[in-house]
């Protein structure tokens, strides 16, 4: 794909891999000669043929600036090219070195209360700021060239996990930012105001260079317009970032894949994010749910929200082990447990699958996450499991490559603008994914093929749809595709207050539902809400 192609996304589109990737994280610099010696062996024996590598190897790569260093990976990549597992690796981007936020401390993101983000954990740089940009840039090129010609080096992950711990910024780089976006979007400062609805409270601006990133609570409530074009200006800076690295990587090979692990808040995957990479991945760590009953049905929907972003996707990272951090530690997979939870993310679509980890690491901030081996590099029953999974999906790989999920019942699943939107305002109320998680439940318990599509994509396979209640923006523009699938035979069901808000996240002058009205064929004539007694 060249640099001015773009990914054409829909729930039914399978990954363009010629082989099912089974492996696991695995992190070379944790560990010395000795520890490691045995690995790619053991991995081989497991029916490993790829790892994905170097994405938190900043400081390794690059231990002073201008200066790369790539010996210890070029040679754990050889050892394990001759043991048949090839090597994705990643753009260390989401963990900065110290030698950069000491001598760039303008690079670091501020929170909304104006508090300077600190080295010593990790994704606390800004991702609008150009000298991190640059940054991001070099260290991108010098990976990309040195690793262009490697015939075990297969493809990409940009970064890592974008906006895992949050997605704010208030910097003032993303203040700068923000002006710029503004422009992009807006003809000018009148449509921004009328477009906002500035009017009220007094809040017209004359220029953009006045419009400042909207703090909800200081002092009070924001404009509702004003926050959701915060939302999407977070997600057009995050694609920004990682477009500058996309480009690099497909100068550099255009046989590699480049794909991004998601999802978190602030990006929008389908029309943003996705657009520039081969597919998306989605790292599951289905233990995060403690209740057993809920656990699967969890499981399921999360792997189809996923699926609807922009079709069947990897797994960069599928939980082996129990995990934790400083706060808490999840339930430990049974036995057999990481073998279900396997194959159901495969049955969801997902078209490869690398565990975390190939070893727990010893030291920092996951000290228990636990992968394949535990501490003391003992193989023990996770790894049986795993080595079994490996043969179980070597027989079906033929089958599953190529394919896509087949569903009966769909669900529209937070479109992010509209998620966003009813986010600015909630008058307490659950979003529509949390409606949607309940009616997913329903039909998943009953034995029905759920899964889930934006409203905008292919619909034909599904003799049911849902836009459940609250999808509060609905996009003039997917009403063609609603009467279509209609006419065409489906049943479609649409849930209270779909299209109570316009693109601009304005109530609408007409009566609800708004852009569904002739669709639907009704008027509401008074709405509420009851509220608890």
């Amino acid at each position: 794909m060249s640099k001015s192609e773009k990914t054409v996304v829909s729930h039914l589109r399978p990954l363009p891999l010629k082989t099912f990737l089974y492996g696991s994280c695995y992190y070379p610099e944790h560990w010395d000669a000795a520890t490691r010696a045995l690995d790619g062996e053991r991995m081989a024996a497991a029916g490993w043929n790829a790892v994905r590598m170097g994405e938190f190897a900043w400081d390794y790569f690059e231990p002073e600036e201008g200066r790369f260093v790539f010996d210890l990976f070029d040679e754990t990549i050889e050892l394990l090219g001759k043991k048949g597992i090839k090597t994705i690796l990643g753009t260390p981007t989401a963990s900065p070195p110290r030698w950069l936020s000491v001598k760039e401390p303008e690079i670091l993101r501020v929170d909304v209360n104006g508090v300077s983000q600190e080295h010593g954990s990790r994704q606390h740089a800004s991702h609008f700021s150009p000298v991190f940009r640059e940054a991001s840039r070099r260290i991108t090129q010098a990976l990309a060239r040195h690793y262009a010609g490697h015939p075990e080096v297969i493809g990409w992950q940009t970064d890592n996990e974008f906006h895992c711990h949050f997605s704010e910024d208030y910097s003032p780089s993303a203040q700068a930012a923000f002006v710029v976006f503004l422009k992009e979007r807006y003809a000018g400062i009148d449509a921004l105001n009328k477009a906002w609805g500035t009017a009220f409270w007094a809040q017209t601006y004359r220029s953009f260079e006045e419009v400042p990133l909207p703090r909800p609570g200081k002092p009070t409530y924001v404009n509702p317009s004003h926050h959701l074009d915060y939302y999407r200006f977070l997600s057009w800076g995050v694609t920004l970032f990682q477009r500058d690295q996309v480009d690099i990587l497909r100068e550099a090979n255009p046989a590699w894949f480049v794909f991004h692990n998601g999802t978190f808040g602030g990006i929008d995957y389908r029309h943003d994010l996705a657009s520039d990479l081969d597919f998306l991945a989605f790292d599951t760590y289905p233990q995060f749910t403690h209740d057993v009953v809920d656990k699967p049905v969890n499981h399921a929907f999360t792997l189809d929200r996923m699926r609807s972003h922009a079709g069947n996707f990897l797994v960069p990272e599928h939980q082996s082990g129990a995990g934790g951090q400083e706060p808490y530690l999840h339930d430990t997979p049974e036995p057999g447990e990481m073998r279900c939870a396997t194959w159901t993310s495969i049955a969801h679509g997902a078209d490869g699958v690398l565990y975390f980890r190939w070893r727990t690491c010893r030291f920092g901030a996951e000290i228990y996450w636990h992968g394949i081996l535990d501490h003391d590099n003992v193989p023990r029953r996770r790894l049986e499991e795993a080595t079994q999974i490996g043969r179980e999906v070597k027989l079906a790989e033929a089958d599953l490559l190529g394919t896509s999920v087949r569903a009966e019942l769909g669900l529209a699943l937070d479109d992010y603008v509209s998620g966003s939107a009813h986010r600015t305002y909630s008058m307490g109320l659950p979003g529509s994914d949390a409606v949607a998680w309940d009616v997913h439940a329903h039909f998943w318990k009953q034995g029905y093929l759920t899964g889930a599509a934006h409203p905008s994509d292919d619909l034909s396979g599904f003799k049911l749809y849902v836009l459940p209640h609250l999808v509060v923006v609905v996009d003039p523009a997917w009403v063609s595709n609603l009467e279509s699938y209609v006419r065409g035979g489906g049943i479609l069901v649409v849930g209270a207050r779909s299209g109570c808000r316009n693109t601009d996240n304005q109530a609408p002058a007409e009566s609800l539902p708004g852009v569904l009205a002739s669709l639907c064929g009704v008027t509401v004539e008074e709405y509420g809400r009851q509220n608890e007694r």
